[in-house]
């Protein structure tokens, strides 16, 4: 279903520098101000007051419209085909090879995740253990113990009700999706892929309030700021593109060293309107079945801005009232994703949120023998969480494609990343270099900024003279988050060039 937005009338969305604004205490307790959360640099905050933008009239002030979106917010799932219990290992772990990155962790009760959905069953018996409790807070006592702006928050947020009740007994979306990750071992064989991490449970649809940009911004802050490094928002975020205050916030949870990771949609689509978001993880969805182990579900969208694959297809996991199911959707394969990711943090507590990214990327197998229609369209390949907790990379490659006439005069150069280019590296002026016959630089540095999940860069070279040209990509310069620089030839060996040539005829 479509996803439409209306703008709410004086209501907007303000990010301005925190040492801009004079008193934050000041500005949450306002009548006309809710402070919606902080990152190191910038605060957000609601106003419906022209005076207070006119008071913060400063080159670092953001101001954004705020918007109410209609229509299901869900990327809903559909009923799985496979049977509720005496599977064993629900075989989507089998496929990641779960049990080899078990042999290093489980995941680590200190690393915590927040699902952001419409609402979970916390008395779930295989969830209870695994829900995130807020050790600074007084349940019951209705007082604001941790000075966090939320009363009694003790297990979570309900964004949509603004309350401490993020449940919802008959959650079915959200419960599955949280058992992916943090489901405790039980007899129909559901086990998520970190469950000894813990989740938080951020509830941000079904209740009172209609869904709008603040909500989305005031869930994600509140995450980053108890200390969450991976969410997972499996909703259908198409119509979200070009709201520049949830956009922002992407931004501001990818220099804060957030992974945030989303499904890729289940409309069959190809190149999906959420492809432009290069702050999110987007996961699509791969099939389970034996006999179509790694083909892309018939329901997934795929493209060039999709990330990663997953298995999305009748995944087993908890649903509401203590049972346990299987769904298919993207809204399954992308939990399973970032499970690797707090798995990750367990084992590499040092490792930033590049260099996890890098690791799930370059770690991942390739399926496009078994998807010969979508070559390159499936991300960096089907997680495999074995793999990722054991294989050191190596070092960074890239593909490169020229679109030409039939003459040989080429339009464009496309640069398809293989493995992840750390963003500072690949943003460098001299990392990327065009130059002419004579050896001069003609063009330097990427066409767009590079963020962590771009996953190609594009030349446009028609307006070139007419001439021959070579396109260098610096080793000196591009490296992966870890470090090591590019492998330009492909032999194998750090610190090649890449080197392609091109002509311009007219």
């Amino acid at each position: 279903m479509n996803i439409t937005r209306h703008l709410i009338p004086k209501s907007y969305i303000v990010a301005a520098p925190r040492n801009s604004v004079a008193s934050l205490s000041s500005l949450a307790g306002s009548d006309q101000d809710k402070m919606l959360g902080t990152t190191k640099e910038t605060a957000f905050f609601l106003t419906d007051s022209v005076e207070t933008l006119k008071s913060l009239a400063d080159t670092g002030v953001q101001v954004f419209p705020n918007y109410q979106y209609e229509g299901d917010l869900v990327d809903a799932p559909v009923p799985g085909s496979i049977a509720e219990e005496g599977q064993g290992l629900p075989r989507h772990l089998d496929i990641i090879d779960i049990k080899k990155a078990w042999e290093v962790t489980r995941g680590d009760s200190s690393i915590l995740s927040a699902v952001t959905d419409s609402g979970l069953d916390l008395d779930h018996p295989q969830i209870q253990s695994a829900v995130w409790k807020n050790a600074e807070e007084v349940d019951g006592n209705g007082t604001d113990d941790d000075h966090n702006g939320k009363i009694d928050d003790v297990v979570g947020w309900d964004f949509s009700d603004d309350d401490a009740d993020p449940a919802e007994p008959d959650g079915t979306h959200h419960t599955h999706v949280f058992g992916i990750l943090h489901a405790q071992e039980g007899e129909s064989g559901v086990v998520g892929v970190a469950p000894q991490a813990r989740g938080m449970s951020l509830r941000i649809g079904g209740g009172k309030r209609r869904f709008s940009s603040s909500m989305m911004v005031e869930s994600y802050l509140y995450a980053l700021q108890e200390g969450v490094k991976s969410i997972n928002t499996s909703f259908n975020i198409d119509g979200f593109v070009g709201d520049r205050a949830i956009e922002t916030t992407y931004r501001e949870l990818a220099d804060n060293d957030v992974l945030l990771f989303n499904s890729a949609g289940n409309s069959g689509r190809r190149n999906p309107k959420r492809s432009v978001l290069d702050d999110v993880v987007l996961v699509a969805s791969t099939q389970t079945d034996p006999e179509h182990v790694d083909q892309r579900s018939e329901f997934s969208n795929y493209g060039w801005g999709i990330d990663i694959s997953a298995p999305g297809s009748d995944i087993l996991s908890t649903l509401p009232g203590g049972r346990t199911g299987a769904l298919s959707g993207t809204s399954m394969a992308s939990p399973v994703a970032m499970g690797v990711d707090l798995l990750l943090q367990s084992a590499h507590p040092d490792w930033n949120r590049a260099q996890r990214w890098a690791q799930i990327a370059g770690t991942a197998d390739s399926i496009d023998a078994l998807n010969t229609d979508d070559e390159g369209q499936l991300g960096y390949g089907r997680l495999n969480a074995g793999r990722a907790l054991t294989e050191e990379l190596s070092p960074p490659t890239v593909t490169t494609k020229l679109n030409t006439f039939p003459n040989g005069q080429t339009m464009n150069v496309v640069i398809r990343f293989d493995k992840v280019l750390d963003p500072e590296s690949a943003n460098s002026g001299e990392a990327w270099r065009i130059l002419n016959e004579e050896g001069e630089v003609v063009q330097s540095g990427p066409p767009k900024e590079v963020r962590l999940m771009t996953n190609q860069i594009d030349f446009n070279v028609a307006r070139l003279p007419k001439g021959s040209y070579t396109l260098v990509g610096s080793a000196k310069h591009l490296k992966d988050p870890f470090g090591r620089p590019l492998d330009g030839n492909k032999d194998g060996v750090a610190g090649d060039d890449l080197v392609v040539k091109f002509q311009r005829i007219s």
